[in-house]
């Protein structure tokens, strides 16, 4: 009758200790996959959130535009049902009617759920007004 083969100790298979540090790598290796999938998530929503807010202003901007040049001096408005919690206002002032008719400084204001950011633009309306006649 043939004997059972002997195993070898090195025919065992892994050690508890290889087990655990295997384990202790893989774990090590998904940490890092997850801060990195976390802070991609993160830049993603803030350059979206940026994205969102540099269309409206310029969307804002042209809309105080056309108030001003239909004589609206200042004003506010929004953005409808699409961007609900964002809103805008300006302020127009002529600059300075005897060297430079016609350019006014218009102060803008974009206010989000989370902050508002406000600048400066000049506008020209183009419309010489004669007030002699």
């Amino acid at each position: 009758m043939p004997s059972p083969k002997r195993k070898h100790a090195g025919d065992a298979g892994f050690t508890l200790l290889e087990v655990l540090i295997a384990l202790a790598i893989l774990g090590g290796a998904m940490i890092i996959l997850l801060e990195s999938h976390y802070a991609t998530m993160q830049l993603f929503s803030t350059t979206q959130d940026a994205a969102i807010e540099e269309m409206l202003m310029q969307q804002g901007t042209a809309l105080a535009e056309t108030e001003i040049l239909s004589g609206e001096e200042s004003g506010d408005g929004d953005f409808g049902e699409s961007h609900p919690d964002y809103s805008y206002s300006y302020e127009a002032r002529f600059l300075d009617d005897v060297e430079l008719p016609g350019l006014l400084e218009v102060d803008f204001e974009l206010r989000g759920p989370f902050e508002s950011r406000q600048f400066t633009f000049r506008l020209y309306d183009g419309v010489l007004i004669d007030e002699g006649n």
